[in-house]
């Protein structure tokens, strides 16, 4: 009887775990993120569902934009996936509450010195069509040559770092330190952006740059310490979280 009973208590005390566990990995409010929520921003909003349900609980969002050099439009859409035929204009058109976003971060995925000029006019007209103002919007690439036209518009703008510095060797990190210096030497006004688990080389190499990361987390950080430093860095602006919408996910 004592079994049985202690069984049942068991059960009751596992569900309740893991029914905290999930109504707390689909809560926008995180612990990780408490005192900071002006900093955190929604990932991967591909989609107008999830662009209107995200700016009810966060000040911006990150989309990915591939760019169509014969028809000249983006395509709303992260490669490999499937394109949903989503056009940016039609996404910004979207947009239910402009005076909720506060900021918009692009990665363009195929952006680079050769189509900067094209993307630049492009962006600028859909933005101008919702009077989003340019110094609200990053524009990130992995090619930072392509930069300077936007810094110069007043755009925000972050060369994408190299994968998995935290990974590479002394002698790798080194060389690819020197290069990423060499381009902050000729663009000063540019920031940096990686994945949460290079901010300690970050912050080491390049203490007064400005910095963008992603802190993709699911369903439970266990790196909490590290974002909350993160977050506490004031040149840290912005870090992408996961955020899940009940309509319009796109991975």
């Amino acid at each position: 009887m004592k079994t049985h009973k202690l069984f049942k208590v068991s059960l009751k005390l596992l569900f309740s775990f893991l029914l905290v566990l999930v109504v707390y990995t689909f809560c926008p409010y995180k612990l990780d993120f408490l005192g900071h929520y002006n900093k955190v921003w929604a990932h991967r909003a591909n989609s107008i569902e999830k662009l209107n349900s995200a700016l009810n609980y966060y000040g911006g969002v990150e989309l990915d934009l591939v760019y169509n050099t014969e028809n000249n439009f983006f395509d709303v859409n992260h490669p490999p996936s499937k394109s949903h035929d989503l056009k940016f204009e039609t996404y910004i058109q979207g947009l239910k509450k402009p005076e909720r976003l506060k900021g918009i971060w692009l990665d363009i995925k195929n952006l680079n010195k050769e189509n900067a000029s094209a993307i630049l006019y492009k962006i600028i007209k859909i933005l101008d069509s919702k009077n989003i103002k340019y110094q609200s919007v990053l524009i990130e690439t992995r090619y930072p040559e392509a930069l300077p036209i936007f810094t110069k518009m007043g755009f925000k703008t972050s060369y994408y770092l190299p994968y998995k510095l935290y990974q590479k060797n002394d002698k790798e990190l080194k060389n690819t330190v020197f290069k990423i210096n060499q381009i902050l030497k000729n663009q000063p006004n540019i920031a940096i952006s990686s994945s949460y688990k290079d901010y300690t080389i970050m912050h080491q190499y390049f203490p007064d740059t400005p910095k963008y990361f992603w802190d993709l987390v699911w369903p439970i950080n266990i790196d909490f310490l590290l974002t909350r430093r993160i977050l506490k860095d004031k040149t840290v602006k912005i870090v992408l979280v996961h955020y899940f919408a009940f309509k319009g996910n796109r991975f």
